[in-house]
């Protein structure tokens, strides 16, 4: 049995002067975790100490006229640590749990024409102290104890672009584009440290034996989403009330997904990049008709074409999976489990608002 109390407060304000909108706020939190194993006679509740966090965001937007405008991000956040990462299923309560910590920065700009809206922006998050854990086996026991270390240095950069437009080049024609490309990767290794206590047959503690683990994950690539995508758009308005969208995506620069204890050293490090999976691009079909009105009921029917030219693509995987990797630990395709995408299929549908 656990528990989770948490309490929070927080101030946000706003102030608009001639061509500037400024706004900011800030927040505190504390959170508390307790375990108690109710399958264990003589367990004893444990409850962790209070963790508090913080938060503070400001920003604000320049109009430099009806029609531009320019605006800029700023903030800085703490998150605790999950419960596992506090205490763990023993009932081992982690000595100093970091929190953690996100610095970031955006800033853009946006237009407003008569036939044309476009966005831009910049974005740079830093991610500190992001809490993972590791299991280690002892030498106590028959069979040995399990027990958890906190990987301390696991930090990620997440820096790119994004970049949104749309054009209507007739009144019965719109066309849609959007761009995105980032640069996600570790910044640094990390490392984890475990003390094993030694006892003797009476269970006095005669000494001491500390393991350092490292890993090595500086310049590695954040996996699991695609980091550079392509969004393009064509929809057809031919008469009132009627639309028909084709959109269609491409998408590169997605790695697999993979775990940082998996690039601990043992030995030489082990520093290539996970596998990247093929590029991949799906086109989605969209058609929706509001109905006239009968017995005062707005209706729209609507269907959908969800990759329509049936492609065969990787939508996700895995780097050197435990359960399809050949065992030479290169990554490589061979050694990937790999999801594919689903195939073709439809959806239709009726909104009925009244």
């Amino acid at each position: 049995n656990t528990t989770v109390d948490w309490f929070g407060a927080f101030v946000q304000g706003k102030y608009d002067i001639q061509k500037f909108n400024l706004y900011g706020m800030g927040g505190i939190s504390t959170i508390g975790y307790s375990y108690d194993d109710h399958f264990q006679v003589d367990f004893e509740k444990v409850e962790a100490p209070a963790i508090t966090t913080f938060q503070v965001k400001g920003g604000g937007v320049y109009n430099l006229d009806d029609r531009l405008s320019a605006f800029a991000n700023l903030g800085y956040v703490q998150k605790p640590p999950i419960l596992d990462n506090v205490i763990d299923y023993d009932g081992n309560v982690s000595s100093n749990p970091d929190n953690e910590k996100f610095t970031s920065a955006e800033v853009g700009g946006s237009g407003l024409g008569d036939v044309y809206k476009r966005q831009g922006s910049y974005y740079n998050t830093q991610w500190k102290d992001r809490n993972l854990t590791k299991s280690v086996t002892t030498g106590q026991g028959d069979s040995g104890d399990t027990d958890i270390i906190y990987l301390t240095g696991v930090n990620q950069s997440h820096t790119g672009v994004e970049v949104e437009a749309k054009v209507a080049l007739h009144e019965m024609v719109d066309v849609d584009f959007a761009f995105s490309k980032g640069n996600w990767f570790f910044d640094g290794d990390a490392k984890g440290d475990y003390t094993e206590m030694e006892y003797n047959d009476d269970g006095q503690i005669i000494g001491q034996t500390s393991t350092e683990y490292e890993y090595a994950l500086n310049n590695l690539k954040v996996g699991d989403m695609p980091q550079t995508a392509y969004v393009g758009g064509l929809t057809l308005k031919p008469i009132k009330g009627l639309s028909l969208q084709g959109l269609y995506r491409w998408y590169d620069d997605h790695y697999a997904d993979w775990s940082p204890d998996s690039r601990e050293v043992e030995g030489d490090a082990d520093r290539e990049q996970v596998w990247k999976t093929p590029s991949y691009g799906k086109l989605d079909i969209h058609l929706s008709y509001k109905l006239p009105e009968i017995a005062g009921l707005d209706m729209t029917i609507s269907g959908h074409v969800f990759n329509a030219l049936d492609d065969v693509f990787i939508q996700d995987a895995v780097d050197n999976s435990r359960y399809n990797g050949y065992g030479d630990k290169v990554h490589a395709a061979h050694n990937a489990e790999v999801f594919l995408g689903t195939p073709r299929y439809y959806n239709l549908g009726l909104t009925v608002n009244f």
